[in-house]
């Protein structure tokens, strides 16, 4: 009787964990994630019928916004001196939570940062379209531990006309003009990243958000009157769409474009 109970216990097991194997393999092929992680893998088996977080809305709820109490608590690391130079600059995000969660990326850290940005021109603030990234294509989520830090270097974003985002003609002698009809007097510019949360863990999912780190315009052509940026091939050649702006709603080449013959 007993061995008939262990071999009943055991086939029972055998087929369990037949099951578990076969359902992970079918959810290693799902988008958002390039390694099947086996707690995601979890999350969905068993908090699908959740009402409250459905897994469905998981996803979506990486972009939203909360509350000043369930943000979850990053330290954002960058240098604001070096938005003053036209090089590249890092950033970096570290885990300060006890718990890990996901963020959304395309291999790379920053790789799917939003950048937003306010531009004060003569007292007055405006604000600029994100220089941030189009489609969600090869998108998916990668973790970050506790004391992790995901971070890494990329272009200084204002080398770009953020309503085209095309590189800025450094080369072109209206840089300084067409820099400050962008940027204005100051700029500043606030870091956000999609993060991804488990049914379990403390903090829901989020868009997570640096303080804003505000650079003034004169600095910054100063250093480019003094060649100090980086001049890669990217450069070589002025882009008439570096220099659109917006005018009363629509986009206008900027007033000090020179078309060359």
């Amino acid at each position: 009787m007993k061995k008939k109970i262990i071999i009943a216990f055991f086939l029972i097991l055998i087929i369990a964990i037949g099951i578990i194997v076969s359902k992970f393999n079918k959810f290693k092929n799902e988008p958002y994630q390039k390694t099947p992680f086996f707690d995601l893998f979890v999350a969905k088996s068993f908090y699908k019928k959740d009402k409250e977080r459905p897994w469905e809305e998981f996803w979506d709820n990486c972009w939203n916004n909360v509350s000043e109490e369930n943000k979850r608590p990053v330290e954002w690391i960058s240098n604001p001196k070096d938005f003053e130079k036209l090089d590249s600059i890092y950033l970096g995000f570290k885990n300060t939570t006890n718990e890990k969660f996901y963020y959304v990326t395309w291999g790379e850290a920053n790789s799917r940062i939003r950048i937003s940005y306010n531009v004060f021109k003569k007292g007055k603030i405006d604000s600029i379209p994100f220089g941030g990234f189009g489609c969600g294509t090869g998108i998916y989520i990668t973790p970050l531990k506790k004391g992790e830090i995901a971070g890494g270097k990329f272009l200084n974003p204002l080398l770009f006309n953020p309503f085209t985002n095309h590189y800025l003609p450094l080369k072109n002698r209206k840089f300084p003009e067409l820099f400050k009809e962008i940027y204005g007097d100051s700029v500043a510019i606030k870091f956000e990243q999609a993060t991804y949360s488990l049914p379990w863990n403390k903090f829901p999912s989020q868009m997570i958000e640096s303080k804003k780190i505000i650079i003034s315009t004169e600095k910054i052509i100063k250093n480019w009157k003094k060649g100090n940026y980086k001049l890669s091939p990217e450069f070589d050649k002025d882009n008439e769409q570096a220099f659109y702006v917006k005018d009363k709603g629509d986009y206008e080449l900027s007033s000090v474009y020179e078309k060359k013959e």
